[in-house]
């Protein structure tokens, strides 16, 4: 399976609305309560990664291969932000 769903776009793309949508509801409310008072775009982007992966599990449920190649590109993006210090 590829890290895309067949239409080409991420099983929960990676934004608020759709982070949103893939959590259960109780799961939305504590997203948006994280991420309401946080002013922070760094600390933003923690919050938001954070609950994709969430998210994206749920999505994947007990594809971890597919799970895994999905969220890598997103991960390596963090990380190397985090050691270009940005």
């Amino acid at each position: 399976m590829t890290a895309t769903a067949q239409s080409g776009t991420l099983r929960v793309p990676r934004s608020i609305n759709g982070i949103g949508q893939g959590l259960t509801y109780e799961e939305r409310a504590r997203f948006h309560g994280e991420l309401g008072p946080v002013e922070d775009p760094a600390d933003r982007e923690a919050v938001i990664t954070t609950w994709w992966l969430r998210a994206m599990s749920a999505a994947y449920g007990d594809d971890r291969p597919g799970f895994r190649a999905a969220v890598a590109p997103v991960l390596a993006v963090s990380r190397s932000r985090q050691a270009a210090g940005t």
